[in-house]
């Protein structure tokens, strides 16, 4: 298949050993767009994977998977020489809409300062649907009764989740609640249908800080909760699910994360991650309470419609 001087191939074997280096040339410190592109292509259900060649010379990749947990879309990652023009994302993008085991919504993730990428997917029939924010919080301890004093002497109690875990009562209505939640926050792409036990694995396991991961009970109901992590770096922590139940007052929710806060002090962590969406309202209202650093953001896009890709257009 060839548009002007591009050759498009499909690689049914990819070398992974060799598109990693192709990769770490052509993105230099771009780590997000690296483990992407990887992610996609190590995984099991990898759809297809397609190179553009200009000159014989490699100038682009392609890949697309599936994921277990959001299977309504299929996602894909490009990856481009640097200085190359439109026409590859083109070709590279109609190739992937011809694979016959392809199914639209198409979806994928760049960051906010990939200008070209920005400019390309908005002028062929993508819609952006959710911003990414990736900031750290360097952190001091917080009094807790000075900045939440309207919950002294309130009838709710706070638990670490460690406190729960043989409480099967308890843990089915957080597990329902959080899953209910996340549900409710991803809309745009929704989530596969999942047992109660692959919930439970999901909040319940060796990466959550289970004596750092908060509920607020009230008449024995979960008001709140606040899920916290450990992460690869060294000295961090990683901000994790957390949510309201109902109507209740969303501060509850930032109580818990001045806990956190405390907690990761007293154990000498000096900072801890977060990963916002814009369509998170939880998670929004932490950033927003919380003086985060300045972050670039993720910028998701997905393509619902058939849309005719025109290079003379971009």
């Amino acid at each position: 298949m060839v548009s002007r001087n591009y050759v498009i191939k499909y690689n049914k074997f990819p070398n992974i050993d060799f598109i990693e280096g192709i990769l770490s040339n052509w993105l230099w410190e771009d780590d997000f767009t690296y483990s992407y592109f990887l992610r996609g292509l190590h995984i099991k259900n990898n759809i297809c994977t397609y190179e553009a060649y200009y000159n014989e010379m490699l100038v682009g990749l392609i890949t697309a998977w599936k994921s277990e947990y959001h299977q309504n879309c299929s996602y894909f990652s490009i990856v481009t020489k640097p200085q190359f023009g439109f026409e590859i994302e083109s070709v590279l993008i109609k190739a992937l809409l011809n694979f016959k085991e392809f199914k639209l919504p198409l979806q994928t993730s760049i960051w906010e300062t990939s200008y070209k990428l920005k400019l390309f997917y908005e002028k062929s029939g993508f819609l952006e649907v959710r911003r990414t924010y990736m900031p750290s919080l360097r952190i001091s301890k917080i009094d807790i009764d000075q900045v939440f004093p309207e919950f002294n002497g309130q009838d709710v109690y706070i638990k670490d989740i460690s406190s729960i875990s043989n409480n099967q009562k308890l843990k089915f209505k957080l597990i329902h609640l959080v899953r209910e939640n996340y549900e409710k926050t991803h809309k745009v792409n929704p989530v596969a249908a999942q047992s109660f036990e692959k919930w439970e694995e999901l909040i319940f396991n060796e990466e959550t800080i289970q004596n750092g991961s908060y509920i607020v009970l009230g008449d024995n109901e979960i008001l709140a909760y606040s899920l916290l992590h450990y992460s690869n770096t060294p000295n961090k922590f990683e901000f994790g699910w957390r949510g309201v139940n109902g109507n209740t007052d969303i501060r509850l929710m930032l109580l818990l994360t001045a806990y956190q806060i405390n907690f990761a002090i007293e154990n000498r962590v000096k900072c801890i991650k977060a990963e916002v969406d814009t369509t998170d309202y939880f998670s929004v209202e932490m950033l927003k309470f919380f003086p985060f650093s300045p972050a670039p953001s993720l910028l998701t896009f997905q393509k619902r419609a058939n849309y005719e890709l025109n290079p003379q257009r971009l």
